[in-house]
């Protein structure tokens, strides 16, 4: 086995067994199929778990693909539930009721998942530009975490540290104002949330916080360095801080267009090749490769925000001029799904910058 960096109670139980299932053959199954086969896991998985093999193949890789009914074999062995965490209470329900005992969900957002495929990654870090955090270490920053009045309520709320605030994004939108700082006051972009998703909070921090060092988290994605851990960290002098990479085996592009609309994508890549044709290679390599620094989620050094921020947003402006309203809400927050990739793009072009790759806390509902 490799060695292993990010460490839970979850990744010890995967690692004691000898062998795994995985409940559901979807992108999320696959994903952790092919990290958990891999270094430096080395993992075998005995079988995918599906309710009906209908419109299912019957194996992956070597791997067979079983309906509940085959898998009742195997009820005493580690079941990997892995879904987005919407399906997970129903998936739960339903192997429990068919008598399967040894349960472990593995959600998107979740931190075992990150984990994982943190682990993954960081055997390939050759392959990456940037080096991980182990211990880090502050000067004078502000990370920001976003709320909105239409937050779900938490059975976990992690308190502040001193070098984060909240901010509320969308505060144009509503009556209700829940903090001190919104993101209304002054030049902003407050309205435009609905598609703007957090990056209203980053356009407010660009324009109105002259802090050394600037950050943006989630009320549910939250950086887990600790007071003396950040003070450290921003005396190395870094220039970006991101999160473990999302990773898209199908490809970037590809799974951005199984889960929005690739004529949004292609609106973006037309954007940069007009806008910013210098981004043109990077931007290729990044819709080919297979992963990408997803939420938003990040703290930089203020001149490299401000030049990110001014890139960024220059895109941003004429994609939504171009694509427009759309009718599904889910879609029409396309141009903070497409801001998450064009982060990536940044961060490929620039690669002299000094990148650290940081955990985040996912806070389950």
């Amino acid at each position: 086995m490799g060695e292993l960096f990010y460490w839970n109670e979850d990744i010890k139980k995967i690692v004691n067994e000898k062998s795994v299932l995985i409940y559901g053959a979807g992108m999320m199954g696959n994903a952790l199929y092919r990290c958990l086969s891999e270094e430096p896991y080395h993992k075998h998985v005995t079988g995918f778990i599906v309710n009906q093999k209908k419109n299912n193949p019957s194996c992956i890789g070597q791997v067979p693909v079983m309906d509940l009914e085959e898998g009742s074999a195997y009820k005493n062995c580690l079941i990997l539930v892995a879904l987005h965490d919407k399906h997970m209470d129903l998936a739960l329900k339903t192997l429990k009721e068919r008598e399967f005992t040894n349960l472990l969900p593995v959600t998107f957002d979740g931190d075992t998942w990150t984990y994982i495929r943190g682990n993954w990654l960081r055997n390939r870090e050759k392959k990456l530009t940037p080096r991980y955090l182990d211990q880090v270490t502050e000067k004078k920053c502000s990370i920001y975490v976003a709320y909105s009045d239409r937050d779900k309520n938490l059975t976990e709320v992690p308190p502040l540290k001193r070098f984060e605030q909240s901010i509320q994004v969308g505060a144009a939108l509503t009556q209700n104002k829940r903090f001190m700082v919104c993101d209304d006051v002054g030049e902003n972009i407050s309205l435009k949330n609905r598609k703007y998703c957090e990056l209203t909070a980053l356009y407010w921090i660009w324009k109105h916080d002259l802090t050394q060092y600037l950050g943006l988290s989630h009320y549910r994605r939250r950086f887990t360095m600790d007071e003396n851990q950040i003070y450290e960290l921003l005396e190395t002098g870094f220039d970006l801080m991101v999160t473990v990479p999302i990773i898209n085996f199908a490809g970037v592009k590809q799974q951005y267009a199984l889960d929005h609309e690739l004529s949004d994508w292609e609106t973006m890549i037309d954007v940069i090749h007009e806008k910013y044709p210098e981004y043109d290679q990077a931007a290729q390599k990044v819709e080919n490769g297979n992963y990408y620094y997803g939420y938003n989620m990040f703290i930089a050094r203020r001149e490299i925000l401000h030049q990110y921020c001014k890139w960024l947003f220059t895109i941003l402006e004429e994609c939504e001029n171009r694509i427009g309203e759309k009718q599904d809400s889910y879609q029409n927050r396309y141009i903070g799904f497409l801001s998450e990739r064009l982060l990536t793009i940044f961060i490929e072009k620039n690669r002299d910058l000094r990148v650290i790759i940081a955990d985040k806390h996912f806070v389950e509902r």
